[in-house]
This record gives structure tokens, sequence and C-alpha cells, in this order.
């Protein structure tokens, strides 16, 4: 049931049900499920559609399944060139594997490509066709609690508007103005800038994606993700927070990054267009529901920490925010405390891995540790090509199609960990042999972590700070850990577990 809504005296807007700013990923989901609801949708954006946004353009086998759910995956896929299974990894300009999307969890085993410019309005006009009424061009400025509901001011075309919603649903990216008019300090955390280009005419055998670790921009990583026809979104991006400053030349890296890494691939590429930048950001904010106000996606930076991904995490958040907007249209509660159930539905289902990715990346910034993080990352490849069941695993986690809270259970590492003699002999054979292998692993790491002890010895106080920090997060992750296993043994509820299974066997069809 929706909650009636009253006529507007002459000289006030009406009251809508949900306002959503911005009409990215995460909006336009929220946007989609609301309207199809019956329940009274505007979206707002500074914007006019199409519009072009700084991404990777990759849409996950995760953002599949939303798309699958939101009723538009035939539009998507019919608009992409690319099917990928799989993914080079290359760590200080070698290459030392390739692997693939898990085919055995509950999403498709391969993901696409698709520019930000039309995917978006794919989104956008699917809400729309929904139901949901969109205003473009329009530039929120602030939102004010009223006594029945919330006043957003903007401006469009110069002049002030205003609309009313009884719930307000920030979705409007790293630099939410909603989320700051809540009380969050924006930019406070980890945060990662990226530099991107399109290229046509790249030299690559069929759709790739291709990641680059690199010493000189850890931590960060490159990458090149091409389609079938030879066009490529290719960028670079570096994580920094207030320990650890941003890299000073990060344009000087990413030229160096086309010139070595990708110099075979783009000898006869054109560049369209200019270098383009953007910002996502990895830590909690303060809080992502208020009085009538819920965020979802960038505003509330739930992005993945471990792989910089958030499509598919601004779609999930938007579904929770959206069946929690009915919850409270139906009970006429609009309460932060009433709201509260839409960060209970995050936690529920993705607090755990994603606390688990931001303690990887509050290890990984730390410059010092960046010899000992890329021969680490170098060993685990070795390992993979080894043993094609791990690197099964691997590439599940950092891809985050197989839960990364799974890798703090001990029976799911020991399940997933290689216990095969001819394994470990394969792998230390591929390091040199087995004596010398073994002294090769063990030499290396001590050499790595030598390094990052006298580079920490050097800035005492800043990694003083960076090891509280590491420490209060593993403390946190581990109480939370433990609060999970106590109330539900870390399991997704039935029904959820359920909803996907089916969707996962109509897709295998």
């Amino acid at each position: 049931m929706i909650v009636q809504r009253k006529a507007a005296p002459a000289n006030n807007p009406p009251i809508h049900d949900v306002i959503v700013v911005g009409a990215g990923p995460g909006g336009s989901t929220a946007a989609n499920l609301l309207a199809r609801r019956g329940i009274s949708t505007l979206l707002l954006d500074k914007s006019d559609f199409p519009r072009d946004k700084v991404c990777g353009d990759g849409l996950t086998p995760q953002a599949i399944y939303w798309l699958e759910r939101l009723g538009c995956v035939d539009d998507v896929l019919a608009e992409t060139n690319a099917c990928i299974k799989d993914c080079d990894l290359h760590i200080n300009g070698r290459h030392l594997l390739t692997a693939g999307f898990p085919d055995d969890t509950i999403y498709p085993a391969f993901a696409v490509l698709l520019d930000r410019r039309r995917f978006d309005n794919i989104l956008l006009r699917n809400a729309i066709a929904k139901g949901a009424s969109f205003e473009p061009g329009t530039t929120v400025r602030g939102i004010k609690a009223g006594e029945d509901c919330m006043h957003v001011q903007a401006v469009r075309d110069g002049k002030t508007v205003e609309h009313r919603a009884r719930i307000v649903i920030g979705a409007d990216g790293v630099s939410s103005v909603v989320s700051r008019a809540i009380g969050n300090s924006l930019k406070s955390g980890a945060t990662a800038v990226s530099l991107r280009a399109y290229y046509r005419d790249v030299d690559c055998p069929g759709a790739q994606v291709k990641v680059y670790f690199d010493r000189e921009y850890f931590p960060g990583y490159g990458w090149a993700f091409v389609d079938d026809d030879g066009f490529a979104n290719i960028g670079l991006g570096y994580a920094f927070d207030g320990n650890f400053p941003l890299l000073s030349g990060l344009n000087r890296a990413f030229d160096k990054f086309l010139a070595t890494d990708l110099k075979d691939m783009l000898r006869r590429a054109t560049r369209c267009g200019k270098v383009g930048g953007g910002a996502v950001a990895f830590y909690r904010p303060r809080r992502i529901v208020a009085d009538r106000v819920m965020l979802v996606g960038d505003a509330a930076n739930q992005a993945d920490p471990l792989n910089g991904g958030g499509i598919h995490k601004a779609m999930e958040s938007a579904h929770f925010a959206a069946e929690t907007a009915a919850y409270a249209l139906s009970a006429g509660e609009f309460s932060a405390q009433t709201l509260s159930v839409y960060e209970s539905l995050w936690q529920e289902e993705v607090e755990q891995d994603w606390l688990t990715a931001e303690m990887f990346l509050a290890i990984a910034k730390n410059p010092n540790l960046k010899d000992f993080c890329l021969y680490l990352l170098t060993q685990i490849a070795a390992l993979n090509r080894a043993d094609p069941r791990f690197k099964t695993f691997c590439s599940g986690v950092f891809s985050g199609v197989v839960a990364q809270g799974s890798v703090l259970s001990l029976r799911v590492l020991y399940e997933a960990f290689p216990k095969e003699a001819d394994t470990w002999l394969a792998y230390l054979r591929s390091q040199g042999g087995i004596t010398a292998g073994t002294l090769r692993v063990a030499g290396g790491a001590a050499i790595s972590l030598a390094r990052a002890s006298v580079g920490a010895l050097r800035d005492p106080l800043t990694n003083t700070r960076w090891g509280l920090e590491v420490a209060t997060k593993a403390v946190h992750l581990a109480g939370k850990q433990f609060s999970r296993a106590l109330t539900q043994g870390g399991r997704v509820s039935n029904e959820t577990r359920q909803e996907k299974a089916l969707w996962h066997r109509s897709w295998g069809r």
C-alpha cells in the first residue's frame, strides 16, 4: 500500500513519494524498482542523456544479473560487441596469468563492455518506461526537511526550482550533495582517482580484459578493455588517503603506461577524444540514512575496494533502498530508524565482503609495501598456473563473483588452497627448481619485507598511524565476522538464495 498524496497548495509543487537524485546506475535502478510498484518517483540529474561518464565500462557478471532483474539485459547485450570470459594479468611488464570467471556460481561466467553513455541511457529509459518521471538539466543544491516532506532545492535553466518528496534517495556520486546535506564529510578516507581514454583500431585479437600492476603506480592498476571491433577503454587508477597522498605525476605515469605496457597494442591505434578523469571513495561515511533520506552507490562509497567496481554495487544497494522505501511508504514512517532497514539489508548481504576488501586496500595503500604486495601477487599467480581450481577461486574473489569475505574462513581457504604435492612441485619448478625455487621464494619475501621496513623507518609517525588504522579495521572486521557467525552462520537468506538460483537456472537454459 502506498501513502495517498495530499493535494498541494496552489503555490507548492506536488509531493512525490520518492525523489532520486542522480540518474546513474544506482539512481536509475532505484527509480525502476520503485516506479514498477506504482510509487510516484521523480528522477533528477544535472545532465541530459545520453551523456559520458569516466569509467572502465566493464559490466561484471553481477551487473548482468541485476540487468536481468530490471528487465533490460537484452537491450544492453544488443549494444555490446564484447563478451569476455577471461582476464590477462600483467605485473611489472610481464604477462603472468590468464584467468576466467567461475562457471559454478549464481552469476553468468562472462562480462561485457559497454560505454557509460549508452549503458546509463538504457537504464534511464527503462526506468522511465516503468513509470518514473525524469527531469534533466537539474542541479540539486541542497535538501531541507519540512513538516511532512523533504524539500529538494535545485537550479534548472538558471532558475531556482524546488521539488518535494516523502523520501529522497541520494545517488549523486562521490561528490554527493545529498551526502553532505546529512552531515557527511567527503573525501575524508581512502580515495582512488583515474585517468581514462578511448582508442580505436587497437591491435588485439578479439574482446579482452587486461589488468596491469606495476611498481610505479601501485596501489592501483592499469587496464585495457577491448571489444571485438578493436575499440578500447584504457585507463589507470591510483589509491591514496591522508597518510599517503596522491601520486605526483599521475599523468606522466599514464603516458608511460601507454608507451610501455600497451606499446604493441596501440602502435596503429588512434585516440578518440580527450583523456578524462574520475574519482571513487572507499571508506564508510558517517551515515547512509537519515530522516527521509538514503544514500546508494558512490554517494554512499559502496564501490568494491578490491577491484574498484561500482556499477553492480550501486544497482545492488539501489535494490535494498527501493525495498526499504516501499516499506516506509506503506507504514507511513520515514524516520532514520525506519529507514535503517536499508542499512541492515546492506550489512546482511554486502558488508562482510566490503569490509574484507577494504582491509586489503588498507594494507596495500602503504607505498612501503608495494614491493611485497607485488611479490605476493606474483607468487599467487604462479600458484594459480599450477592449480586451475585455486585459480578459479582467486579470480572469483578478485572479481567479487565469489564472496570476498570467504578468504577469512579457514574452512573455505582449506578447501580452495592447493593440497596436492604435484601442484607444489610444479610451482617450485616454475621458480627455478625445488631447492632453488624454495630459496628464491623465501629470499624474495625477505628482501621485499626488508625494503618495507626501511621505508617505514623513514617516516615512523605516518606508518604508526597506518598500523593503528589497519589494526582497528582488523578488530572491527573480526568482531563483525564473529557476530555474524553467532546470529546466522554467515549464510544468505533462503529467499535470496532461492531467488538467485532460479534466475541462474533460467539464464543457463
